[in-house]
């Protein structure tokens, strides 16, 4: 357990920083507005929109990624995956989409990453609310 809490606080560390090393992937998800923050019943969640899967993010703290579980939390070879810096630095700049939701809406997105790991419905819903 204080393995991972340290590794947790490296990432929180590493995101906090001024210097923050922006890889191209990251960048390019800023621009394309990939980065997703939908409010439900007034709490708000933060999606990543990849080009084949979907993320839940934690800001500062989790990815539901692949690379973020291997090479973040358990081998410790980088601080972040590019979704969490991608995530930190639309959060910075603004650059976050928004999109209100229903519970169920919600709901369904949730089913839908944990069974296929994207969301068709927060696709439909993202090209809907342009």
């Amino acid at each position: 357990m204080l393995h991972e809490a340290q590794g947790y606080a490296r990432t929180l560390t590493y995101l906090s920083g001024d210097n923050l090393d922006i890889p191209p992937r990251s960048k390019a998800a800023i621009h394309e507005k990939r980065v997703i923050r939908v409010s439900v019943g007034g709490r708000s969640f933060t999606f990543f929109k990849g080009r084949d899967r979907d993320y839940f993010i934690v800001r500062r703290f989790f990815c539901t990624c692949k690379d973020f579980e291997f090479n973040v939390a358990l081998r410790r070879r980088r601080p972040a995956c590019y979704h969490l810096v991608a995530t930190e630095v639309a959060e910075r700049k603004g650059a976050v989409k928004e999109l209100r939701l229903s519970t169920d809406e919600f709901y369904d997105i949730i089913y839908e990453l944990i069974l296929d790991g994207k969301s068709n419905t927060l696709r439909k819903l993202l090209l809907k609310r342009r």
